[in-house]
């Protein structure tokens, strides 16, 4: 009887299929498992397309085998490749630094609707983490110089990394420090993405935020206000006269904050931004714009 030929190797599109199957605690395997083929085959989706009935390399399936076990273990994709896009822009990630959410976009939205993009303004990013906010504000600011704030020495290194990768190094700056303590001088744009989850809310999280993403730039208290309160206490020295303050904060949090912001500025202009779905995703305060209450 003769020999049987060995079974082809696995295809690029096959490898892509069965890896989809294989992660069945992810809400989006199929796209988790495009992701981390795109990262170790160094294509994009046009190029695992045309590629798609090649034999997958060997050292690639390892590598792919391997990143798969870890998504599958609940570690987030964003850790895995370690890079993820906000506001069409590519930020590096570690496991230092929060991932950035596209939700986080409404807080950008909020300033380009209210500022002029010839403006030249000082911006403040407090918690900056991965720098997102601030690099995406300085894109869409080009005359305008910014300063990144975290109490993390790992995760300034990721922001400042990202803000050289985009070429904006030399109109961001960065420094470690709690909120105000680091920075001098008045801002014409603060802009906050602070913890604001509860610390008894922890199990109600997905794994792969609670178990991965750094718990000191998540949980706030037992309310979950602790970091508004903090900002809001030391920020009136900081603050132009006619300056624009954005906060993100959780679905259910937008009226205590917007309450928080009244009191601090009571004869201001006060809105909230709505996240992708329509859901509240943070309140601010324009000083630009006041406005008369009963």
């Amino acid at each position: 009887m003769p020999d049987r030929e060995p079974p082809a190797p696995a295809t690029i599109g096959e490898s892509l299929r069965g890896a989809a199957k294989i992660l069945t605690r992810s809400e989006s395997p199929l796209l988790d498992a495009r992701i981390l083929l795109r990262h170790v085959l160094l294509l994009d989706d046009g190029g695992l397309i045309a590629r798609a009935n090649e034999p997958m390399p060997d050292d690639a399936a390892e590598r792919y085998d391997a990143l798969l076990a870890r998504r599958d273990a609940g570690e987030p994709v964003a850790y895995l490749t370690g890079e993820k896009e906000f506001w069409s822009l590519p930020f590096r990630v570690t496991p230092d630094v929060l991932i950035p959410r596209d939700d986080s976009g409404a807080l950008i939205e909020a300033a380009i609707a209210r500022r002029g993009r010839e403006e030249r303004l000082r911006i403040l990013d407090l918690g900056t983490g991965s720098g997102c906010l601030l690099c995406a504000l300085l894109t869409e600011f080009p005359e305008s110089e910014g300063v990144g704030v975290d109490r993390s020495e790992a995760a300034l290194a990721v922001a400042r990394a990202n803000a050289q990768a985009l070429g904006l190094a030399g109109r961001a700056g960065f420094l470690a420090g709690d909120w105000f303590a680091p920075v001098s001088g008045a801002f014409d744009v603060v802009i906050a993405n602070p913890p604001y989850i509860r610390d008894g809310d922890r199990a109600g999280l997905a794994p792969d935020v609670a178990d991965y993403e750094p718990a000191g730039a998540l949980f706030a208290g037992a309310d979950g206000l602790d970091a508004y309160r903090a900002i809001l206490e030391g920020i009136g020295g900081h603050l132009s006269e006619d300056a624009l303050v954005l906060m993100e904060c959780g679905a259910d949090q937008a009226d205590s904050l917007r309450a928080m912001l009244a009191r601090f500025a009571p004869e201001s202009a006060l809105f909230t931004m709505a996240d992708l779905a329509g859901r509240p995703r943070g309140a601010g305060v324009d000083l630009r714009k006041r406005e008369k209450r009963d």
